[in-house]
Formats: C-alpha cells, sequence, structure tokens
C-alpha cells in the first residue's frame, strides 16, 4: 500500500485518478488527459507511468492510442485494507 500513497500523494496524479473513475466509458488517452488537466503529454505520460507501475491504473493499445482506465482490482483491495485500518 505504500507504494499506493506515494504514487496517489502528486495532486496531478490525483486529478488523473478523478478524471478516469468519472469518465462515462471510464477510458481515456494520455492526450484526453493532458488537455482536460493543461500539462504536457510528456507530464501526463509520467504521471500515468507511476499510476500504472503502482497498478493503479490498466492501459490498453488500440491502434495508434493507448487508452487507460481504473484498476478496479487493486484499487478495490487498497479500500478493503484502509477500511479495516478505521
Amino acid at each position: 500500500m505504500e507504494e499506493t500513497f506515494k504514487a496517489l500523494s502528486n495532486p496531478n496524479r490525483l486529478k488523473i485518478v478523478y478524471i478516469l473513475s468519472n469518465k462515462e466509458d471510464k477510458t481515456v488517452t494520455v492526450t484526453e488527459i493532458a488537455k482536460k488537466m493543461n500539462i504536457s503529454q510528456p507530464a501526463a505520460s509520467q504521471h500515468l507511468k507511476i499510476l500504472k507501475t503502482a497498478h493503479i491504473v490498466q492501459c490498453n493499445k488500440k491502434g495508434n492510442n493507448i487508452y487507460y482506465k481504473i484498476n478496479i482490482e487493486t484499487v478495490c483491495e487498497h479500500k478493503e485494507c484502509i477500511d479495516s485500518l478505521f
């Protein structure tokens, strides 16, 4: 869980999680994320890489685009751990 908390300790990464969790189809490209956050695509990619390493997001490549979504399994596991603390 330490890796998850570290990954989520950055405000931009929290915004990415928020964007992904509120998206109707729940999948978003790095370009869409960068535009919504008003940051460069390389910056968005770096944040997504950290979230992916922490298993918070998953990606799926379709053509030239990579689509990101929340990794529900990991998030639910961490939620259970957090709930058990309180």
